[in-house]
């Protein structure tokens, strides 16, 4: 008679993730050290939702900036030839893109003052989340103007004036005062990102949502770039519908047990 584990055969286990390398990078919120390997490619909920159950956090837009920035200026020697960052800029951002971890909300033109507010997707809900409007104000009361981009007392939200905004084409210094971008990665995040539009041979490009509607539409946030012979540039995507396959960057809460370096 056969007994259970013959029927079943060569049953495969699922993978589980584990941190190999981390990498400690300085953001004005303080350390934020990313694990590798990355998660990914796939699809925005599916990747978020593994980085969820292996107990990582997800980065927050600032500090993926500074991780980008890091990525293509450190002057550090062992990390220009670390096969990590090789991986980053060759499977990341050349073959795939790098997902931003914050939800647009993206208002109709046509009101009295039209923009888009800005969240981290901290719990990895995407498009699925349900704020109102009316808790987003709440949350920015109390807060300040940075660049014309206004921020809540934490700095988690920000609304940015379709004012401030501008689709298409950016130098490095229309980018660092570009709304969408001060919103998503805050200000020294911009700047950051606009050091990095500086290696490119051409200006960087955002594509943003265009509402002409009469209702609030949402959209997600990513990084990558275009290359065609000589020609590259750093490609912002501030009206993603996470359908893409894209990659996370981890950042490890207390008691991570990775190797140090990278």
């Amino acid at each position: 008679m056969e007994n259970q584990s013959e029927k079943e055969g060569i049953v495969e286990l699922p993978r589980v993730w584990t941190p190999e390398a981390r990498w400690g990078i300085q953001t004005p919120s303080g350390e934020a050290v990313f694990l590798f390997p990355a998660f990914g490619p796939g699809n925005y909920k599916d990747v978020v939702r593994q980085v969820l159950a292996s107990e990582q956090r997800l980065p927050t837009g600032e500090q993926t900036a500074h991780f980008l920035g890091e990525v293509y200026t450190s002057s550090d020697e062992r990390v220009k030839k670390s096969p990590r960052i090789d991986f980053v800029k060759k499977k990341v951002i050349n073959d795939g893109w790098l997902w931003v971890n914050n939800l647009n909300i993206w208002t109709p033109k046509n009101i009295q003052n039209p923009g888009v507010y800005v969240i981290p997707d901290e719990k990895g809900l995407g498009l699925d989340n349900q704020i109102t409007i009316v808790e987003l104000e709440d949350m920015l009361s109390g807060g300040n103007t940075e660049r014309g981009v206004r921020r809540s007392e934490n700095r988690q939200i920000a609304f940015a004036p379709l004012s401030t905004i501008k689709s298409g084409y950016h130098n490095k210094e229309t980018l660092q005062h570009d709304g969408t971008f001060i919103a998503n990665y805050g200000v020294e995040g911009a700047e950051k990102l606009g050091e990095v539009s500086n290696l490119f041979a051409r200006k960087s490009y955002s594509w943003i949502v265009d509402n002409n509607s009469n209702g609030l539409i949402k959209s997600l946030s990513a990084l990558d770039w275009y290359w065609y012979l000589v020609d590259s540039r750093l490609i912002a995507y501030f009206n993603s519908d996470g359908g893409r396959r894209g990659y996370v960057i981890s950042v490890s809460g207390l008691g991570s047990n990775a190797e140090a370096g990278t």
